[in-house]
């Protein structure tokens, strides 16, 4: 049975229940985001779209990029040794602690299923030295790999930057190309997973209901959400249906 790969991007301020009735895409009427937009994957084909390329700032869902890049250019077994920087990046974190030393794929975990920021700037900093050095090459990747014209990451976490930009389609489109890598995919999917390392010993839990089995939508594959006060909430979401039949809860 062939099955259709739907990609999800929404920016938004508050909740709101969108559909999408099976065999008839219609444009959804409650979409209070200022920017969405829903692709077929594997076509490109552009099901819905509102100012899509109207720049945004991303929160959490920048961290899809580092994770891919960080996928394609580092060894997921790699040992990673957490700096004093990492160690303090303030907002969400999975409490890692200076001198301690972690493979990059559980950072990779902390960093897609807590969200955590220590981990993006431990993985920054591993795969190309420093977070700058990073940020510059991904930025580099994401337009000359991907193919994305309007998208700038000052980090690779998502907190805010006056020049931290994407917009929806750009999204859609890297979120496209990491799903295409399957280490990737089984990060994107993870609903849970046990987390042990010098500072915390826990179950990571997926922050997006309807990944974490919240919300019942047995179409969505994978996903990530994000906030910070600036953008407010976003999210990103996978989901996949032969007739594309498509409803979501914001």
């Amino acid at each position: 049975m062939k099955k259709w790969f739907v990609v999800l991007i929404l920016f938004f301020f508050s909740s709101s229940i969108v559909s999408a009735q099976e065999n008839n895409v219609k444009k959804p009427k409650n979409i209070i985001s200022d920017s969405a937009i829903i692709i077929d994957s594997k076509t490109k084909s552009i099901l819905y779209s509102k100012n899509s390329t109207q720049r945004m700032n991303p929160a959490s869902i920048t961290k899809i990029a580092t994770a891919i890049y960080a996928i394609e250019h580092a060894n997921l077994n790699d040992e990673v040794v957490i700096s004093e920087k990492a160690s303090n990046t303030e907002g969400s974190t999975v409490y890692l602690e200076a001198g301690e030393r972690i493979s990059l794929e559980q950072l990779l975990q902390g960093l897609m299923v807590n969200s955590g920021n220590d981990a993006a700037v431990a993985i920054a900093e591993h795969t190309e030295g420093s977070v700058q050095q990073f940020v510059e090459k991904l930025n580099v990747f994401l337009k000359n790999e991907i193919g994305v014209e309007n998208t700038n990451f000052e980090n690779p976490h998502g907190l805010f930057g006056k020049n931290h930009y994407t917009t929806a389609y750009d999204m859609a489109v890297i979120t496209s190309y990491a799903l295409k890598n399957k280490q990737f995919q089984e990060l994107f999917s993870l609903k849970s997973i046990d987390w042990s390392t010098e500072g915390w010993k826990t179950t990571l839990y997926n922050h997006h209901k309807m990944v974490k089995g919240e919300l019942p939508y047995p179409e969505v594959t994978g996903g990530k959400n994000g906030f910070i006060d600036e953008s407010k909430h976003t999210l990103v979401t996978s989901a996949e249906n032969k007739n594309l039949l498509w409803s979501l809860l914001r």
